[in-house]
């Protein structure tokens, strides 16, 4: 009897302390959830600091002339400082294919040579050329604390024509990784192609891919006379241009 009261005593008191855990755990649950909240106000605040993406080598050093005698890997490297940044620099007007052979241009192998493995990189991608003067679609999302920010920036003839940008929670960058994986891809390989495509670097699943949109096109026949047929546009393919022009929310910066 004396045995069992034991027993029962120890049993109330593993209990008791169990409760007690239990319930601090759940009364602290909402502050460790809020800590991987999206906060896109601070990171408004963040990109738009004159030390967001800075340079220091070259920002307020260069003059236009001195931009045009930099050697093609430095032009190389502030091209894709100016692709990760949300608004203009002091060099985005600089860029111009009649004016120096030293300009970057576009260029998908690159890209994805660039942004393999690249620290806080989670997803880069670009569609080109296209039939606008040899234009590309650039896009690269980058993590910056619980938020990442989405670049967009088209890009032609060697030009800066536009620039936008978004930022977007994990919640909706987990939609765009769930359209990209319903496309048909195929490998990245050294074969170079005038083709409209997509080129993409993944980091967070460490892959790279392409969709050649020029033959990834299906037949379909005409609804008012059945007699012809035209190719179209794969739906999910669709569905995807869909996503980066319409779901994602852009700002405008440039021009």
């Amino acid at each position: 009897m004396n045995m069992n009261m034991r027993v029962m005593r120890q049993r109330t008191k593993i209990t008791s302390i169990v409760l007690i855990a239990l319930t601090t755990i759940y009364a602290f649950s909402p502050i460790l959830e809020s800590d991987y909240d999206c906060d896109k106000t601070a990171i408004e605040k963040k990109i738009k600091s004159k030390d967001f993406n800075r340079m220091p080598e070259f920002d307020g050093k260069i003059t236009d002339k001195d931009f045009y005698n930099l050697s093609a890997e430095d032009n190389r490297r502030l091209w894709y400082r100016e692709i990760e940044s949300p608004d203009k620099t002091e060099f985005t007007h600089l860029w111009n294919a009649e004016t120096s052979s030293n300009n970057y241009y576009a260029s998908h192998l690159d890209f994805i040579k660039y942004y393999q493995d690249k620290q806080n990189i989670e997803l880069a991608f670009q569609f080109g050329p296209n039939m606008d003067l040899w234009a590309y679609y650039i896009f690269v999302v980058k993590k910056i604390d619980c938020c990442y920010l989405v670049t967009r920036s088209y890009y032609r003839h060697a030009r800066f024509i536009t620039k936008q940008y978004a930022i977007i929670d994990e919640l909706q960058l987990d939609s765009l990784f769930s359209v990209i994986a319903e496309q048909r891809i195929e490998q990245v390989d050294t074969v170079k192609t005038s083709d409209f495509c997509g080129y993409f670097r993944d980091n967070r699943h460490n892959k790279s891919f392409y969709i050649n949109f020029v033959k990834d096109q299906i037949w379909v026949t005409d609804k008012q006379d059945t007699t012809l047929k035209h190719k179209e546009v794969r739906p999910e393919i669709n569905k995807m241009y869909n996503f980066v022009d319409n779901i994602i929310k852009w700002t405008m910066t440039y021009p």
